[in-house]
C-alpha cells in the first residue's frame, strides 16, 4: 500500500507506545513462571506477536484484554520439538534458542523475511561442540527453519560482545534454569550494554539472582524458579525518538510516558540532540525538544544503532558536517540500514555518504523531497521518510508502509493525529 506524506506542520502531545525491547523481556520472564502476569500498556505488533507465539508453543497461556497482556506460564507438551514461528524478529529468534533447549530439547525455528540471513553463528559455534544438533533449512513455504535439539548443560559460557547483545540475554534468560550452576563472561568490546542491563533488570524484578564477577561476568545459579511480577510497561524511547527529532526540526510535539530513570539505550537520543543544539526539556508534560541553529556533530551509534536513521535525517538539516560512528550492525538490520539511510537522503536532496561503519552527513539548507521512495521492507525506513517528508519541499511517496505492522501499527494513526498529512 502507497502512501503519499506531504510537507505539515506537527504539534501536540503524544503518549510513547511501550517499550517493544522492555515488552520481549517482560513476556518473557512471565512466561517462564507457574503463575499469571498482567503488563499494562501492551501495545501488539508483529514483533510482539513473535513472542506471544513462542510462549504459547512452550506451553504459556495468553490472553489480551484492551491494552494489558496476561501471561500465564506452563510447560511445553512432550514429544515432537515445538515449531516457533518467530516472524521477522530478531531477538524473538535469539532469546528462544537457548530457552527453547532448557524446556523442550529444542525447537525448529520458522523465520521470514530477512530473518534467516542475520548472524547466528554464535549460538551455533557455542552450542554445537556441546553436541546439540543444528540444522539450517528451508519449509515448504520457502521460509527459512533453524532445527536445534540436544540436552542444553550448565557449565563455563563465553561469548563475544561484539555481535549482538540479544545472544547474551538468550542465555542470561535460560542459564538459571538448568540443574547446574554456571558463568557467563562476554567478551570485550561489548555491544549494546543497555538493553544487557535492561534484561538483567527483568531477571532481578523476576527473582532471579545473577552474581557478579567482574565486568559482563557472572555466576548463574541453577535450579531458580522466575516468579511474576506484574506492571506497566514503559514508553519506548526508541519509537519515541521519530517525534523528538520532529522537535529538533521545528515541530511542536511533546512526547509523554518517557522515564527519566531507565535502562533503555535508546534514552541517548536526548543527548544527541542536545549535541545538535537542540533543547530539550523534560518536565511533568513529558519530554519536550525544541530546535533552531543546529549545528553538525559527531554522534556514536554503538548502544543505541535503531535511533541512527532518525538522527541521521536530524544531521542532514544541521550546519555543516555531522558524522555518526559505530553503525556497522545497522548492516544486520530487516535491510541494510546504513545503505538505505543514505539512499534515501540523498534521494530527498541530502548529501550523506558511508565511510566504512560510519555514517558522513553534509548539511543542507532544505530538503527537495518530490520523489518515490522505497519501504525496504523496514518500518524504520517509513518513519524516517514520513517524518523527512513534514520538512520537504514537495511531498514524498513511500512503496508500501506495511512495514510499520512490525513494531508501532499505530504510528500513521499517531502521525496524523498530530497534523501530518498522509495521502
Amino acid at each position: 500500500m502507497d502512501k503519499i506524506f506531504m510537507p505539515a506542520k506537527l504539534a501536540g502531545v503524544m503518549a510513547a507506545p511501550a517499550s517493544k525491547s522492555e515488552a520481549h523481556r517482560r513476556m518473557i520472564c512471565a512466561g517462564l513462571t507457574t503463575e499469571e502476569t498482567r503488563l499494562d500498556g501492551f501495545m501488539s505488533s508483529a514483533d510482539m506477536k513473535a513472542t506471544i507465539r513462542c510462549l504459547k508453543g512452550l506451553g504459556a497461556s495468553i490472553k489480551e484484554e484492551n491494552d494489558a497482556l496476561v501471561i500465564c506460564g506452563g510447560k511445553p507438551r512432550k514429544g515432537k520439538l515445538p515449531v516457533l514461528d518467530c516472524g521477522e524478529s530478531g531477538s524473538t529468534l535469539r532469546f528462544f534458542v537457548p530457552i527453547a533447549l532448557c524446556l523442550a530439547g529444542g525447537a525448529t525455528f520458522r523465520m521470514h523475511g530477512l530473518l534467516g540471513q542475520r548472524p547466528m553463528e554464535v549460538y551455533r559455534d557455542l552450542f554445537v561442540p556441546r553436541g546439540v544438533m543444528w540444522r539450517m533449512g528451508v519449509g515448504a513455504d520457502c521460509a527459512a527453519e533453524l532445527t536445534v535439539s540436544g540436552k542444553m548443560a550448565a557449565g563455563k559460557y563465553v561469548l563475544p560482545g561484539n555481535v549482538s547483545s540479544q545472544f547474551v540475554s538468550g542465555l542470561l534468560f535460560a542459564l538459571p534454569l538448568l540443574e547446574g550452576d554456571s558463568t557467563l563472561t562476554v567478551l570485550p568490546p561489548v555491544e549494546s550494554v543497555g538493553y544487557i542491563n535492561m534484561t538483567m533488570e527483568a531477571l532481578l524484578d523476576s527473582g532471579i539472582e545473577v552474581k557478579e564477577n567482574g565486568p559482563f561476568s557472572w555466576t548463574i545459579p541453577g535450579r531458580q524458579m522466575y516468579r511474576a511480577r506484574s506492571g506497566r510497561l514503559s514508553g519506548d524511547y526508541s519509537q519515541a525518538a521519530v517525534m523528538l527529532c520532529a522537535g529538533a526540526l521545528g515541530h511542536e510535539v511533546t512526547v509523554s510516558g518517557l522515564q527519566a530513570k531507565t535502562t533503555q539505550g535508546d534514552r541517548a537520543v536526548l543527548g544527541h540532540l542536545a549535541a545538535l543544539g537542540a533543547a530539550v526539556r523534560e518536565c511533568g508534560e513529558g519530554v519536550i525538544v525544541s530546535g533552531g541553529n543546529l549545528q553538525g556533530a559527531v554522534l556514536d551509534m554503538h548502544d543505541c544503532p535503531d535511533i541512527a536513521p532518525i538522527l541521521a535525517l536530524t544531521c542532514q538539516l544541521a550546519k555543516g558536517e555531522s558524522r555518526l560512528t559505530g553503525c556497522g550492525r545497522l548492516r544486520l538490520k530487516e535491510c541494510d540500514r546504513l545503505a538505505a539511510t543514505v539512499t534515501i537522503l540523498n534521494q530527498l536532496g541530502g548529501c550523506a555518504e558511508m565511510q566504512g561503519d560510519d555514517m558522513v552527513i553534509r548539511g543542507v539548507e532544505t530538503l527537495r523531497g518530490g520523489v518515490e521512495i522505497e519501504d525496504f521492507n523496514d518500518h524504520r525506513m517509513v518513519m524516517l521518510a514520513a517524518l523527512a517528508a513534514t520538512v520537504c519541499k514537495e511531498p514524498v511517496t513511500v512503496k508500501g508502509v506495511e512495514a510499520l505492522d512490525k513494531s508501532w501499527p499505530e504510528f500513521l494513526n499517531v502521525y496524523q493525529s498530530l497534523g501530518g498529512i498522509v495521502k
